[in-house]
């Protein structure tokens, strides 16, 4: 028999959570066949059998978080089940039972109810279980030494019209998004400074480029950033560490939570490397294919809602960087040029969230000028290298 214990994807994972099962018990498997589906605190994975053989035994449940090295499943032969179910013995026993509906087929709730003689219930009581699907066995009784009544099967069907909901338990990515949150807010003072921008030839340049808004914004934010370096920073410890590259954190919104792969070394690619890079990795983000080292190491975060309904908002800090660019969706409005000239544009809000413990208002305010300029200076994004200056 094999035993298949929870993996380790990087070198802080602790625990691992299981998505789901692609096979199920009882099934042949091949080796290299996907197994399972198991997220860290970063990212999700699918699992492949080291081996061939049948799933003898699914012990890791869906929805349940497991310490790496736990074991989770048994592969082996046929022959091997009745030796592997002995080896379980009484640690199964107490699942057989758990999952009962409270509500059940008139025969089946009959049968069982037959079954449990010692439980008190007035004639009435009997009968209203049974026509409602009822086991006995799971009402309160209110009555004489715990004698059930009318009352209380009407009360246990009052209360099965209040559950009418689905509780779900927090996946791992979920659970680390809301730690991460809540590091943000209470280890930082965040706030947040917009301006509105005039996109309307940024969008006809990076068209012409056959490149997106993201990647233009990107390119000329490594521009603002090298000359900004403390809002390229990380704060830890009491201490401001500016870097001299700029690595771009790209906020991606997948099925299981949001996910922050990284554009490394973002300063020293043209417009078009932007553009394939961030295709690329937002695409194996969205189908859990980034690798552990791909979600490491970002200087600057940006998180693009321009594709939704979202004019303005607050973006939450990714410690322990210093600053986050939110880009709004571009509409068009009337909007005066050469002072006194009013023309239909295209604007957008750009918010930018920063710690102030180390960044002041008026720096923000800066920083946002002047990648406003650059925006609506678009003849800028048509450099293959970058402008330091």
């Amino acid at each position: 028999m094999y035993k298949i214990r929870m993996p380790k994807f990087g070198l802080t994972m602790e625990k691992g959570y299981i998505e789901r099962w692609l096979k199920k018990e009882g099934g042949l498997v091949k080796k290299g066949d996907s197994l399972l589906e198991v997220s860290s605190d970063k990212i999700s994975n699918e699992i492949t059998s080291p081996t061939s053989g049948i799933l003898l035994k699914i012990l890791g449940k869906e929805g349940e978080e497991y310490q790496v090295g736990h074991v989770i499943a048994i592969i082996g032969e046929k022959n091997e089940q009745s030796q592997l179910e002995k080896d379980l013995g009484e640690l199964n026993k107490k699942h057989l039972y758990q999952n009962i509906s409270d509500k059940l087929p008139v025969k089946e709730t009959k049968r069982i109810n037959e079954n449990i003689p010692n439980i008190k219930a007035s004639p009435l009581a009997k009968k209203m279980a049974k026509e409602n699907g009822i086991v006995l066995s799971k009402v309160q009784g209110s009555g004489p030494g715990g004698r059930i009544t009318k009352q209380d099967i009407l009360a246990f069907l009052e209360q099965q019209q209040k559950d009418d909901f689905k509780i779900e338990k927090l996946s791992g990515l979920r659970k680390t998004i809301i730690e991460r949150l809540s590091k943000s807010y209470h280890n930082s003072i965040t706030l947040t400074n917009s301006t509105e921008v005039d996109f309307t030839q940024f969008k006809k340049q990076t068209k012409s480029l056959g490149v997106s808004i993201t990647s233009g914004i990107i390119f000329l934010l490594c521009k603002v950033l090298l000359r900004l370096k403390q809002f390229n920073s990380h704060f830890e410890k009491d201490c401001l560490k500016e870097y001299n590259i700029v690595n771009i954190g790209l906020a991606v919104d997948t099925e299981k939570g949001l996910i922050v792969p990284v554009l490394k070394n973002a300063h020293t690619l043209d417009i078009k490397n932007i553009q394939e890079n961030i295709i690329d990795l937002s695409n194996r983000a969205r189908i859990n294919k980034v690798k552990e080292n791909e979600l490491n190491d970002s200087t600057f975060t940006i998180t693009n809602l321009g594709m939704m309904r979202t004019d303005f908002f607050t973006a939450v800090l990714n410690p322990p960087e210093v600053a986050i660019l939110g880009i709004g969706r571009i509409i068009k409005k009337p909007y005066i040029i050469d002072e006194d000239k009013i023309a239909i544009r295209e604007l957008a809000f750009l918010s930018l969230s920063y710690d102030h413990r180390v960044i002041d208002g008026a720096d923000a305010a800066r920083f946002l000028d002047i990648l406003a300029q650059h925006i609506e200076k678009p003849e800028l994004i048509k450099n293959k290298g970058v402008d330091k200056k």
